[in-house]
């Protein structure tokens, strides 16, 4: 299989990931997707995810595959900086890479890539040879997974706040603007889009003001957060 054809079948796949978000999974459904099946091809064979809070704590909100099961756990600031492993190493630092000395695990601060402020960890069970192509594929699902979980309370807040794509002009988007908007919330540039859709970098950047006008939003990340609330991708 040529790159160009691995890099359609991947983005196929992480349009599917996110349309299967759009039906509101947990943490931990979220962190077993992404071992058995998106990561496995790589041997992964656990996942977690945590959330700094505002008073620096740490919470792990889902984990798949982690005999310690500290999903649902908290920790204090100076508890959890005082950690002496590889998944701490990364986070305070210490290991200025995203991966571990052995290369079975990676860790990716979604607080870089997204509006959630946490982390995503996926250990694999042997070392992994490729790590740039890896950390691509992981990179590829920690984006639309931190947009996710920085959402994950208002998504459950819409039966009282009632909010509807008749909210906004979501409901007049063109399919060519949907497809924008999904490269949006994929973390594609005007450039990556303009390729992929066959348009030019002023066609892409002329309708995404009509997105951002339709949905009533001033930039990407706003744009991404309510195309996930509205469940528009």
């Amino acid at each position: 299989m040529s790159e160009q054809s691995e890099r359609v079948q991947r983005m196929n796949e992480i349009r599917s990931y996110i349309e299967w978000l759009s039906y509101h999974p947990t943490p931990d459904e979220i962190t077993r997707a992404l071992v058995l099946e998106h990561l496995n091809v790589f041997g992964a064979c656990c996942a977690r995810l945590g959330r700094l809070n505002a008073d620096d704590s740490l919470t792990f909100i889902g984990e798949y595959g982690f005999e310690d099961g500290r999903s649902g756990k908290t920790f204090s600031g100076d508890e959890w900086r005082s950690w002496n492993h590889d998944a701490a190493d990364i986070a305070l630092g210490r290991n200025p890479n995203h991966w571990s000395e052995d290369k079975k695990m990676i860790m990716f601060q979604m607080r870089s890539r997204g509006a959630m402020q946490g982390h995503l960890v996926v250990r694999f069970s042997a070392p992994i040879k490729d790590t740039k192509q890896v950390e691509e594929v992981v990179l590829d699902y920690a984006i639309p997974t931190s947009l996710y979980l920085s959402l994950s309370q208002d998504v459950r807040q819409r039966s009282t706040s009632q909010i509807t794509s008749a909210d906004t002009g979501a409901g007049q988007l063109t399919k060519r603007q949907l497809s924008i908007l999904s490269g949006m919330v994929e973390g594609k540039t005007n450039h990556e889009l303009a390729t992929e859709l066959g348009f030019s970098v002023s066609t892409i950047r002329h309708e995404t003001m009509r997105i951002y006008q339709a949905l009533a939003v001033s930039d990407r990340k706003e744009a991404a957060k309510k195309a996930l609330t509205l469940s528009l991708i």
